[in-house]
């Protein structure tokens, strides 16, 4: 009978738990919710306006150059080449514009919002070239690199909040936000992506101009003008890797010879739009 009750006794402190404050537990369960939604789960709307956000941002710094047909020229090949990307379908679609600077750079913000500055343009000698440097932004918003800038740091505010037990005000949340759209700010003007989001772009961009019926050599071209200017103009490649080291990879997973097929009318086309753009 003893061994009994000692038996039963043991099963009671073992299955006993202290009392739990429900309150307390749905407000950390709350806030580790949205800590984790904030690191995995932006929306594709979320991610617009956040593109939004550092578009204007970065329209702060560059003026928009608007030549209608220039910026149609632009977006035709842009989201013709899109549609053959790993992510076609985006929110409001993907959008593609010129800024009025001699700066050869380029930028891809969050939500498909491509920007490119029309000393970047004046490079490429041919339609093929232009569909370069587009692949290689495009990628960047297929793989969502921008938004890799702000997870952690968002992740780590609100994992603040829910530590405390609070979420903090709205304009708190605001702050981060706004902290969130200096963030991609930063690495799309200074910072730069990391090596290996940029070798990555490279070389989707590759298998992007094949997919879509352009010359990939066409990227090993940009390249190697990108290389020409890159000390003289250190400021506005000092946010990616070296161009030395970008050919060289890009040689290694290039098929020999290139395609000449279509070439023909894209450079009609090219011509038309390199007389409306040096206008």
């Amino acid at each position: 009978m003893k061994k009994l009750l000692l038996i039963c006794l043991c099963f009671f402190l073992l299955s006993w738990k202290p009392p739990i404050n429900l309150s307390k537990l749905s407000k950390v369960k709350k806030g580790l919710e949205l800590v984790s939604g904030a690191a995995h789960k932006i929306s594709e709307e979320e991610e617009y306006y956040i593109g939004r956000a550092v578009a204007a941002n970065i329209l702060s710094q560059y003026p928009l150059w608007k030549n209608n047909e220039v910026t149609r020229y632009l977006n035709l090949i842009g989201k013709v080449m899109a549609l053959k990307s790993a992510r076609p379908e985006i929110f409001a679609g993907y959008h593609f514009c010129l800024l009025d600077s001699d700066e050869a750079n380029a930028f891809s913000a969050p939500g498909g919002i491509v920007l490119l500055t029309r000393g970047i343009v004046a490079m490429a000698e041919n339609e093929d070239e232009l569909a370069a440097i587009l692949a290689h932004e495009i990628q960047h918003v297929v793989t969502k690199d921008p938004l890799k800038a702000i997870k952690s740091q968002r992740m780590k505010a609100l994992g603040t909040f829910a530590a405390g037990e609070a979420i903090g005000s709205s304009d708190q949340v605001l702050n981060i936000f706004q902290d969130s759209i200096m963030d991609i700010s930063g690495t799309l003007l200074q910072k730069g992506y990391s090596r290996k989001q940029e070798k990555n772009a490279d070389l989707g961009a590759i298998e992007l101009l094949k997919a879509a019926g352009y010359d990939p050599q066409a990227l090993l071209a940009m390249l190697q003008k990108v290389k020409a200017i890159e000390k003289k103009k250190a400021k506005a490649f000092s946010a990616h890797p070296s161009a030395s080291k970008r050919i060289a990879y890009v040689e290694d997973n290039l098929d020999q010879g290139s395609d000449k097929s279509g070439k023909s009318s894209r450079l009609t086309r090219f011509n038309r739009f390199v007389s409306r753009h040096r206008n």
